[in-house]
């Protein structure tokens, strides 16, 4: 615990310093939110439906942004090979770059949650809602650190991390949507439960499987 808390301790100071990803991913999503606020003119039914897509839309592009970065700070340094070395098992390099990761994810999401619920005249605080944002965002992190881990060295990472995740992020997609639009229509939780089981489950399976294969992947 001492080393994966050292790891997520350098990992979030490094980041305070530099602002590099937070900063990139706010921008992006404060944009987005902006151009989708005056392209759309909603009325209070239609955003129940669709606000979570919305905002999970920009949860997961601004995301790719910052995760893209999550090791190339050490690549582009030419430490990669000292953090592996130094670490006592690499299982705990994936564990703090996933953490890492997904508090910066969250305060994304907590951030835009108050923008959102501003710009469109429609409260987003909801308990549930919140709770399923969180988790929608360990499931992401769980499975974009991983292929992170798997594209930095190569010359077309920034090109190759969204071909690799999108594709692989399609149940969490649709269970955080699916999941949303039943808490904002007010359906009773039975309705949509099934939904945070899959996501639940999604994001226990792939954050154990890939603190498993994680050495693999980087050696190779």
């Amino acid at each position: 615990m001492a080393s994966l808390w050292a790891l997520i301790k350098k990992d979030l100071i490094q980041e305070w310093r530099s602002k590099d990803i937070i900063s990139a991913m706010l921008a992006f999503a404060v944009l987005t939110l902006f151009i989708f606020n005056y392209a759309l003119s909603l009325s209070p039914q239609a955003q129940a439906s669709i606000a979570t897509g919305i905002v999970w839309v920009l949860v997961v592009f601004a995301g790719t942004l910052g995760i893209n970065r999550s090791f190339s700070a050490e690549q582009d340094q030419d430490c990669f090979d000292a953090l592996l070395l130094g670490a006592p098992d690499l299982s705990l390099v994936y564990l703090a770059k996933m953490l890492s990761n997904f508090l910066i994810m969250a305060l994304l999401a907590l951030f835009l949650l108050p923008v959102y619920s501003l710009l469109y005249n429609y409260s987003l605080f909801n308990g549930l809602f919140v709770g399923l944002i969180l988790l929608g965002a360990w499931a992401y992190s769980a499975m974009a650190t991983l292929l992170a881990g798997l594209s930095v060295q190569t010359r077309m990472r920034d090109m190759l991390l969204p071909v690799l995740l999108f594709p692989l992020l399609m149940p969490v997609n649709i269970a955080v949507v699916k999941a949303g639009a039943g808490i904002l229509e007010g359906l009773p939780f039975a309705d949509f439960s099934i939904w945070f089981t899959l996501l639940a489950a999604y994001a226990v399976i792939i954050t154990t499987i890939s603190s498993m294969v994680f050495e693999y992947v980087i050696k190779e």
